[in-house]
């Protein structure tokens, strides 16, 4: 199933990563719609199958973002819902990721 097969009618991409962040031990590429954040990545090596975790855009109550680290920075989005949900990755990924949530709330 490819990522096109999870959106509504009526969702545009705003924004996709081009790296992975790490969200809960696992690793996923984020995409930013006009509706909601989406987490997603595809497992399995001969056995494909799609891992999603989704955030609604209007129960997001609120983003941080700081920086971790001296040699090896990542840049960490806390994500402020019904959860909270903590991306880290790369400090360019995560900004340009913090950016864009800004812009939607």
């Amino acid at each position: 199933m490819a990522l096109s097969d999870h959106l509504l009618p009526g969702e545009d991409i705003r924004f996709q990563s081009k790296s992975l962040v790490e969200y809960g031990g696992s690793r996923y590429q984020v995409i930013v719609t006009n509706k909601r954040i989406i987490l997603y990545a595809q497992r399995g090596l001969v056995f494909k199958s799609d891992d999603v975790v989704t955030f609604k855009l209007e129960d997001v109550q609120g983003i941080k973002y700081k920086e971790q680290g001296i040699i090896g920075k990542k840049g960490i989005v806390e994500i402020h819902a019904k959860t909270k949900a903590i991306l880290t990755g790369p400090v360019s990924e995560m900004k340009s990721l913090y950016q864009q949530l800004l812009g939607f709330l």
